[in-house]
């Protein structure tokens, strides 16, 4: 068994014995525990590294990056890819799909970090190449973008947003030799995935997600709850993670089911949660979850009688749009895997995009882009797997910087640097994702089917050793 293969099936081990020690479960299979922080978006300063340091620290917290990189150059990728001197990124990003309401934001945050690396002098000395590219929300779309880009020479992917887009192509893109680095893939199954060690994301893996969501659930007081998600590695692993601590915690999960979120309709889905009578209603879903909501509604079950919970896929003001009653979305919350978004950088996107309504994963693409232009300065080469060994140790370990032209500057007087970007602190694991992160708990105003940031609240979680 390769070294990496050990450690992601030991991360594995530590995600779940996370939960169990969160709850005070007696199993002794790993001796994890996820601490969380909480601050309201009028308390919390805007740097999330002041928050991650009221965090307990953990042996897996700091250092964590030295150790990846020494252990990523332990393990390199087994293949050798191509070098031409010129850092190309290609995209497989919604533009269409269940989850093109994702799309614009990251497209805002790549773009954005193109212009911001440029401005510095580029990669190695030349501009990085940004060639975007549809996802879709299905496995045609994508494979044929990844063909595309793959025939126009990408040193990496930026991409999918969906973890089950992403799995029907990380076997090509790795197969090519090629980085897969992806914004927003949550799935805990990523963590051991046999990727030949170029696959890295900057999204949370869910375990912490459905453990921050169960809390919220428990925090608000409720005894029982009813999960439904869309059939897909991402909804069905959510909605483990989400079970398994409200259990821990006490609560009864009275129902739990999947369904086919391309399904004309969702009558029989609605019926069964009627039928559950729980107090609390979690739906974990994408573009499909404004027609699960009116039959909720429709059928008695609102904001007004229960409490209802949204997720990453589904929570923003995209979702409003879709309702024309004002305020009929009025006290649902969600959880949204975010750090508090500065104004600076907010206005940096709208910049680039002054259309944007919502800002999710725009912070995650951003960071993903500039971990791989500061790999490849590390590397000093814009070859994939030369790049891929570097990863991991940019995102911690090293002297703090937040910016591509301040990190490149530390890399050239041979420095080693933890990046902290607009997502927060990365702190990679040797399985290529974050150990630590911050999410943001949601809610709808009272007036409008617009999420009110007045309300926003902040948790910190992060998987220690």
């Amino acid at each position: 068994m390769s070294n990496k293969k050990l450690w992601r099936l030991l991360a594995l081990l530590m995600a779940f014995g996370l939960m169990a020690a969160a709850c005070g479960s007696d199993d002794d299979e790993a001796s994890t525990e996820a601490d969380t922080t909480e601050t309201t978006a009028e308390e919390a300063g805007s740097d999330t590294t002041a928050a991650a340091e009221d965090t307990t620290t953990t042996s897996e917290g700091e250092g964590d990056g030295a150790m990846a990189e020494g252990a990523a150059e332990e393990a390199a990728p087994s293949c050798t890819g191509e070098s031409d001197g010129v850092l190309t990124i290609g995209g497989i990003l919604p533009e269409t799909g269940n989850l093109a309401f994702l799309g614009p934001p990251e497209f805002a945050g790549a773009e954005l970090a193109v212009q911001e690396i440029n401005a510095a002098g580029g990669v190695l000395g030349a501009d990085v190449v940004w060639l975007p590219g549809d996802s879709g929300d299905n496995g045609d779309v994508a494979n044929q973008t990844v063909d595309r880009l793959l025939g126009e020479g990408v040193d990496g992917f930026l991409g999918a947003a969906s973890s089950g887009v992403s799995f029907t192509v990380i076997d090509k893109i790795t197969g090519a030799c090629k980085i897969h680095f992806s914004p927003a893939n949550t799935s805990p199954d990523f963590t051991t995935y046999d990727d030949g060690e170029l696959y890295f994301r900057t999204a949370p893996s869910d375990v912490l997600q459905g453990r921050v969501l169960a809390d919220l659930i428990v925090e608000e007081g409720s005894g029982t709850a009813v999960l439904m998600a869309l059939q897909d590695p991402y909804g069905e692993g959510l909605l483990n993670f989400t079970k398994e601590p409200l259990e821990a915690q006490g609560v009864e999960v009275v129902d739990d089911f999947v369904y086919d979120p391309k399904a004309p309709s969702f009558d029989a889905e609605v019926e069964r949660v009627v039928a559950s009578g729980a107090e609390a209603v979690v739906v974990i879903g994408f573009d499909e979850s404004a027609q699960i909501l009116t039959g909720l509604f429709e059928a008695g079950i609102t904001p007004e009688t229960n409490s209802i919970y949204l997720v990453d896929g589904n929570i923003g003001n995209a979702l409003g749009e879709k309702f024309s009653d004002a305020g009929v979305l009025a006290g649902i919350k969600g959880t949204l895997p975010a750090a508090e978004l500065s104004g600076g950088f907010r206005d940096l996107l709208l910049e680039v995009d002054p259309e944007l309504v919502d800002f999710s994963y725009g912070p995650e693409t951003y960071d993903a882009f500039v971990i791989m232009a500061l790999a490849a300065e590390a590397a000093g080469t814009d070859d994939p797997a030369e790049i891929a060994k570097r990863i991991n140790g940019v995102t911690g370990g090293g002297e703090k910087c937040t910016s591509f032209a301040d990190c490149q500057a530390l890399i050239a007087a041979g420095t080693d640097i933890d990046y902290d970007g607009p997502s927060g602190p990365q702190a990679f694991s040797q399985a290529g994702e974050p150990t630590e992160a911050s999410f943001a708990i949601l809610s709808y105003a009272d007036d409008t089917n617009t999420i009110d940031e007045t309300k926003t609240v902040y948790k910190f979680a992060q998987i220690g050793g």
